[in-house]
């Protein structure tokens, strides 16, 4: 017995010295484990992805400073178990520099080391119905610098014309946007040089090429806009009868959609420029067309349906439930989306004109119950934005507030062009019409804006660049051009 407890006693010694030997033993571990992420002195936090050859990328829009938003920023990360890591990663880095930031992890032995490499990636793209991230501000010109006579800001020139109030549609065709001055063609005849030009979209530099009308009446071109895929849409008006065609690019030869029995363009003189029209999806394939119908009490608008690229035979009336007899008689309305029965949005100017909360701005049902009203000028609520809903201007059939319902990787929103007697302004909301939806699509011109014929928006969703794009015309100013985009 006493033999064998010995033995027993000599086992249990050496097992626990084996036990010993391997807990005195140091990891050799060296890694940077689970995930990383920068916050810069704002707040805002960049996540980075732990890649093959230990190199970590942080995760960014390339439409933001990445010089500005990673210059001083602090890393938050996991190491292995008793490694340490140089340089401190409670000091700030500016993630931004060339060849970017390393980390040497030690492990606990002190022998085994690890380099890690921080550099800079593009951000993943944000999932369908997520919207859009971040808005860019593109180039703006005035009105002069796009080829028009006269004078910035010069308001009484000799020849008696408001140069500016333009009389103004534009729209994107492409790589293009087509400026349709009726102003010019209306004064000075269907061959003014200044009655249809074409821009470069990015620079608003002049094409150097022509709208290729083929056998269309420039006369009878009473309004353009876009589709959701940036083609340019003509209504032309010949009579009673309406025709719609389309652009792929200013050059290409017009394609018809298809006619409708009733001029939808009735108010196409200086005296009152109500003539308003928006088509929502895709002209080629599904899409709803919508213009204003007449000043009546009911608010009256046609609604035309498109399928498979070819317009229906007839059109109904759909009645806002809003005046379109008062104020200056100016109401338009816009589909929120392209689906079978879309609630719209309704900008509707009331009197009396040039005074506050003389525009007001609705969401609509498909059957025509309002659901959203848009908070007055100084609500609390829209005061970061400051124009609220507004002023109407004194012209009769002056576009404000002009409205476009949008839809970007598959969220709604609202963009909204509105003002003051001396402000041009506009902002895209979300379609509570309360919410801005980017600090940079808060945007305000100061203008002697009362007795403009206010202005115009146009805009399109380019789904394979994840890209959508904003160009407006702002009366007695000129063009401002925006590009959304779409990453975490």
């Amino acid at each position: 017995m006493k033999t064998d407890f010995f033995k027993t006693a000599h086992c249990l010694c050496l097992l626990l010295l084996c036990v010993a030997c391997k807990e005195d033993k140091l990891s050799s571990e060296a890694e940077i484990l689970y995930s990383f992420w920068v916050t810069n002195e704002a707040g805002r936090a960049y996540d980075g992805v732990i890649g093959d050859d230990n190199i970590i990328t942080i995760k960014i829009s390339p439409y933001l400073d990445i010089a500005a938003e990673l210059a001083t920023a602090k890393p938050s990360f996991y190491i292995s178990r008793g490694a340490t890591v140089a340089p401190d990663p409670s000091l700030p880095q500016n993630f931004a520099q060339d060849g970017g930031v390393k980390y040497t992890v030690t492990a606990e032995d002190g022998s085994t080391r690890r380099e890690y490499t921080v550099t800079i990636g593009e951000a993943n793209k944000l999932p369908y119905g997520a919207g859009f991230s971040h808005a860019q501000v593109g180039v703006q010109k005035t009105f002069d610098l796009l080829g028009y006579p006269g004078e910035q800001g010069n308001l009484s020139l000799p020849d008696g014309k408001l140069y500016g109030d333009l009389y103004m549609y534009h729209a994107y065709c492409g790589n293009y946007i087509v400026l349709l001055s009726r102003r010019y063609i209306l004064d000075d005849g269907p061959s003014s040089p200044h009655g249809v030009k074409v821009v470069d979209k990015n620079t608003l530099a002049a094409a150097g090429i022509s709208l290729n009308l083929g056998s269309i009446n420039v006369a009878d071109l009473k309004m353009i806009t876009s589709d959701y895929k940036g083609r340019c849409v003509g209504a032309v008006v010949t009579g009673s009868s309406t025709e719609f065609f389309y652009w792929t690019t200013p050059t290409a030869t017009p394609v018809s959609v298809g006619t409708v029995a009733v001029n939808m363009a009735p108010f196409n003189t200086l005296s009152d420029g109500s003539s308003n029209f928006q088509v929502a999806g895709d002209i080629t394939g599904n899409a709803w067309i919508t213009a204003l119908a007449s000043h009546v009490s009911t608010g009256n608008h046609y609604r035309i349906k498109v399928t498979g690229g070819r317009l229906a035979s007839d059109y109904s009336i759909i009645q806002t439930g809003y005046r379109g007899d008062n104020g200056n008689w100016f109401q338009m309305i816009s589909p929120l989306d392209d689906s079978d029965e879309p609630d719209y949005v309704i900008g509707d100017a009331e009197p009396p004109a040039n005074t506050a909360n003389s525009t007001r701005c609705y969401i609509n049902s498909y059957a025509g119950v309002t659901i959203t009203t848009m908070p007055g000028l100084w609500n609390n609520i829209l005061q970061p934005w400051g124009a609220g809903t507004g002023y109407s201007v004194s012209r009769t059939g002056g576009h404000r507030p002009v409205v476009s319902g949008m839809v970007i990787n598959g969220k709604s929103y609202v963009v909204v062009q509105t003002g003051t007697s001396w402000r041009q302004a506009a902002a895209v909301l979300e379609r509570d019409l309360t919410t801005l939806a980017h600090t940079n699509l808060n945007i305000t011109y100061t203008i002697d804006a009362n007795w403009c014929y206010g202005g115009r928006v146009d805009w399109y969703w380019n789904e394979e660049e994840t890209e959508a794009y904003i160009a407006m015309w702002f009366g007695r100013i000129g063009l401002s051009t925006y590009k959304l985009t779409c990453f975490e």
